[in-house]
Formats: structure tokens, C-alpha cells, sequence
């Protein structure tokens, strides 16, 4: 089994399918919007309305099937078709989304480098707290250090 080469980038054809489905969805975007300016110029006319209302229903519902559309595209490129669920392949769906999971990876790695307690415990391993043994008082049930030999609340022996 050869070595996986790990994937930084996405492919261009990829890019162009997200790019495209970002240009459907604004152009259905605008043709859902255009309808407000085509009802709010036909109010002065109720009767010009009744012959435009057709054309108003076709333009609102290609306008949501465009968005709909290109969202669909935008979706597929960005994840890959596996990572998007359009095909069960668990490990093309791995490889599909490692972009993404290494940008997830690297925000979290800049978002501890901003933090200075996590900083101080990578730049210094040996900050780190250590263990702390406590014995319990058989007497009274105080916690002593474990090197004490007698109890420092009622003095019994540990």
C-alpha cells in the first residue's frame, strides 16, 4: 500500500463548479428580488397587475429554483461528491474534506497560540502541574502529604 499524499488544495474544476453555482444563485436571487420593483411600479395601474401577475409567479419561482440550484453546485464543490453525500464512499468522502479538516485543524492550532497558559505549555513541557498523593488521616479522615508521618490536625500517626 503506497503512502496517501495529503491534499492541501481543491482541485480547479471544483473551484469553477462553486464559482458557477455562486453566479446561479445570485442571478436566481435577482430574479426573486426583481419582482418587489415590478409590484411596486404596478400599483398606480391595479388592472396593468392582473396581465404582469404571470410572468411574476414564472420569474419568483425560477429565481428560487435558481438559488436552489446554485446552492446545490456550491455545496457539491466545496465538499466533493462523496463529502457531500452523492456518493457512499467513506474514504473518497475523507479525501474530499481534508481541505476543510486541515483548515479546521489550523484554526484551532491559532486559536491556542493565542491563548498564553496553552503557549507556555507547549514552548516548556516541564510547566506542566504534577501529581499530588494525599494521605487520609485514619482517625480523624483529614488529607495529609504523603511524606507526613503523623497528622497535622489531630496528630495521629499516618
Amino acid at each position: 500500500m503506497k503512502p496517501r499524499v495529503p491534499v492541501r488544495d481543491i482541485p480547479p474544476e471544483r473551484k469553477a463548479l462553486y464559482y458557477a453555482g455562486m453566479a446561479a444563485g445570485a442571478i436566481g436571487l435577482l430574479l426573486f428580488v426583481s419582482n418587489f420593483f415590478v409590484i411596486a411600479s404596478g400599483f398606480d395601474d391595479p388592472f396593468a397587475m392582473r396581465d404582469r401577475s404571470g410572468g411574476i409567479v414564472a420569474r419568483a419561482f425560477g429565481g428560487i429554483v435558481l438559488m436552489w440550484i446554485g446552492g446545490g453546485m456550491m455545496n457539491v464543490a466545496a465538499r466533493g461528491l462523496a463529502g457531500s453525500g452523492l456518493k457512499l464512499d467513506p474514504e473518497q468522502a475523507r479525501r474530499d474534506l481534508e481541505p476543510w479538516s486541515r483548515m479546521g485543524g489550523g484554526v484551532v492550532a491559532d486559536a491556542l497560540d493565542e491563548i498564553p497558559a496553552a503557549r507556555r505549555f507547549v514552548d516548556d513541557p516541564s510547566d506542566r502541574a504534577v501529581e499530588v498523593v494525599r494521605i487520609r488521616c485514619p482517625q480523624c479522615r483529614a488529607l495529609n502529604e504523603e511524606s507526613d508521618q503523623f497528622c497535622g490536625q489531630c496528630g495521629g500517626r499516618l
